[in-house]
């Protein structure tokens, strides 16, 4: 199997694992796992595909094709050659190998697998202080829309700190 083959099948195995990734809890404009997904299925080879799953063109030029532009005419859309250089030498240059890509996907299941999560587990301790119980929960709720408080229960916890 030639090596790019090999970065492929890799990009594919992480692609899958990608988008088993849980969604962010809070909406975002772009998130990790959007970002990720159309990186790595270029690097597949795979097609894009939209939020109902179904393949579209991408309307903006790839990287490769920006590239392309650049290192063929001297002056593009008029800029100058420092400009040109600046723009050359910020582009970065993703080259792939079948090791790298596997230590992505194992960065990632282990972060979906929570393994320091368990392993430096805290305790009640820290998710439940003694002065203050509820402090976390509120603010998960507060975060997830389930419970907003009003002014009256804001001034207390304030005031006397629950």
């Amino acid at each position: 199997m030639s090596s790019s083959q090999a970065v492929r099948d890799s990009a594919k195995k992480l692609v899958n694992l990608l988008e088993k990734y849980p969604k962010d809890r809070i909406p975002h404009l772009v998130t990790f796992k959007e970002v990720q997904v159309s990186r790595f299925r270029r690097v597949a080879g795979l097609p894009s595909v939209d939020d109902k799953g179904k393949s579209v063109k991408d309307k903006k030029p790839s990287l490769d094709e920006i590239k392309s532009i650049i290192n063929r005419t001297s002056g593009p859309l008029g800029l100058n050659k420092e400009t040109l250089a600046k723009i050359q030498n910020s582009v970065s240059n993703e080259k792939f190998t079948e090791e790298s890509i596997n230590q992505q996907i194992h960065a990632l299941s282990t972060i979906m697998g929570n393994k320091f999560r368990n392993y430096y587990d805290v305790g009640d301790k820290l998710y439940k202080p003694a002065g203050n119980p509820r402090y976390y929960q509120r603010l998960i709720d507060e975060i997830e829309g389930k419970k907003n408080e009003n002014i009256f229960t804001a001034m207390r916890t304030v005031l006397f700190g629950k």
